[in-house]
């Protein structure tokens, strides 16, 4: 997680680099600005420190929160692409190298030889979530049913805590309260479309009781946490097959170096005996929010119209941080845009919707969000886009034949629009 976003969305304390009392203020009011459904009041409230008086990004914590709080509402991340990382030249050699396989077709092969499968995400690409959904699809028909999520809300009040997770099953939909990564429409809808294949959401997450003061101590604590919760609902039900989507290294099954803290996956294997499937869909991201490999140039157009895995041989390929560590390392083709939107959106049924003109700015930039009817009105969008006066509006994606209305967000003192669709 973003260290900010992570800090405070989940009460712990550490950050380090942009430390002081102006980013706390930022932080207390964008979380807030969050839970309460207001995106284009959270981009800004981070938008001060992210930027010098020049424009220019100011790199930390800030800029970081920034970045997350405008994708969440772009479905892209804003900006210049990160610096790229190198691999070193013998991982170019073996891209270069790889066979490309079917990413679903291998994971469901070799789902059927476990009963668990960890896939992680960069929280800064909710392209990943798409995927995860995908994932979702592939893995129901092999009896998979619990969908385990770090990111839905760890309540220090158990009875609160199971009465959210029940309000999530019975709604059939997150809502702003249901977790922190969650408030993404992508992500939202990931949730909300495996919940009607008939998943059951788990939360996994570290709750507050569990945390620990020293940044170095919390890591280890959190890991364990995450693992310990896990097994638990796996030895509660022994029979059940479960999906644990999680953030960046939790996924790994080894430590990144000798002697180095063992993350979430390790210490579920070492607790269940399972032998979870483990897959990266970070490290070969087309465009990485955090470390910006040059691994994605080499293989990109060898991952043409499908998500690939790659082999070197009768064995699968994983190179970067995390070689040794997962069993499977996906790579996403390129992303084309549709009427100004990314065409990995088709694959979760939708089709491109023009906004409404009455809802288009007459001046500055405006946020458009498209929220399925029958839901509740803190319920997450199922699309939203920003629209600036004066330059070409892009498409909502919307499910085809669904019943949507419509809500705007302006800066903060200008009044929202509302309006009911035809």
């Amino acid at each position: 997680m973003r260290r900010w976003a992570a800090a405070l969305a989940l009460l712990a304390a550490p950050v380090d680099a942009q430390d002081d009392a102006a980013v706390q203020v930022a932080a207390e009011a964008a979380l807030q600005a969050k839970y309460a459904g207001r995106y284009l009041d959270a981009a800004n409230a981070w938008r001060p420190l992210a930027f010098d008086p020049t424009g220019r990004p100011v790199p930390g914590d800030a800029y970081d929160s920034w970045i997350e709080a405008e994708t969440r509402m772009t479905i892209e991340r804003p900006g210049p692409p990160a610096p790229l990382s190198p691999l070193p030249p013998a991982d170019l050699a073996r891209l270069r190298a790889a066979i490309p396989r079917d990413a679903l077709a291998e994971i469901v092969a070799r789902a059927r030889r476990t009963r668990v499968v960890v896939l992680n995400e960069d929280h800064g690409q909710p392209r990943g979530r798409a995927f995860g959904l995908a994932v979702a699809r592939a893995l129901r028909p092999l009896g998979y049913r619990v969908l385990a999520l770090e990111t839905l809300e760890a309540n220090p009040d158990p009875a609160l805590a199971a009465r959210r997770l029940a309000g999530l099953i019975r709604d059939g939909y997150p809502r702003q309260v249901s977790g922190y990564y969650t408030a993404d429409p992508v992500f939202g809808d990931f949730v909300r479309q495996a919940l009607a294949m008939g998943y059951r959401p788990l939360a996994c997450e570290q709750i507050p009781t569990e945390r620990l003061a020293d940044p170095d101590d919390q890591i280890v604590a959190r890991e364990l946490a995450q693992a310990t919760h896990l097994a638990a609902a796996l030895r509660a039900e022994p029979s059940a097959k479960m999906f644990v989507y999680v953030g960046f290294g939790h996924v790994a099954e080894a430590p990144a170096q000798p002697g180095a803290t063992p993350w979430m996956a390790a210490r579920l294997k070492v607790m269940t005996g399972i032998d979870p499937l483990t897959i990266d869909q970070v490290a070969l991201a087309e465009d990485p929010s955090d470390k910006r490999g040059d691994g994605y140039a080499v293989i990109a157009d060898r991952a043409t119209g499908r998500s690939v895995v790659l082999f070197t041989g009768a064995k699968p390929l994983v190179v970067g941080q995390y070689a040794g560590a997962v069993d499977l390392q996906v790579v996403h083709p390129r992303v084309r845009h549709i009427a100004g939107r990314p065409d990995w959106l088709l694959g979760m049924g939708r089709q491109p919707t023009p906004v409404p003109p009455t809802l288009l700015p007459h001046a500055g930039t405006r946020l458009v969000q498209a929220f399925l009817a029958s839901e509740a009105a803190d319920a997450i969008p199922i699309d939203q886009v920003l629209v600036t006066a004066g330059r070409p509006a892009p498409s909502l994606m919307l499910p085809p034949r669904a019943r949507v209305r419509y809500a705007t967000q302006d800066e903060a003192g200008a009044p929202p629009l509302q309006a009911a669709q035809p």
